[in-house]
């Protein structure tokens, strides 16, 4: 099931790194802070769909206004 299960914040970015893993470089890395826990049947991506309009998330992106304010409850 795919889902959204944590608020995050990210508290620092671009930290050098010089590891491989399998078929991946990585050379920076973030850390984030969890802020907040969603139970798994709460913003499901049948949710998603049907009430807050979003079909894919391919990468970084903003969000509807109704999705931001229910995720902030």
């Amino acid at each position: 099931m795919s889902a959204i299960l944590y608020k995050c914040k990210v508290t620092e970015t671009d930290i050098p790194y010089h590891g491989h893993h399998e078929e991946i470089n990585i050379k920076t890395l973030m850390k984030i802070r969890i802020q907040k826990r969603y139970s798994a049947d709460r913003f499901t991506f049948e949710v998603l769909k049907s009430e807050y309009g979003i079909y894919a998330v391919r990468g970084p992106r903003g969000i509807p206004n109704s999705l931001s304010l229910a995720l902030k409850k």
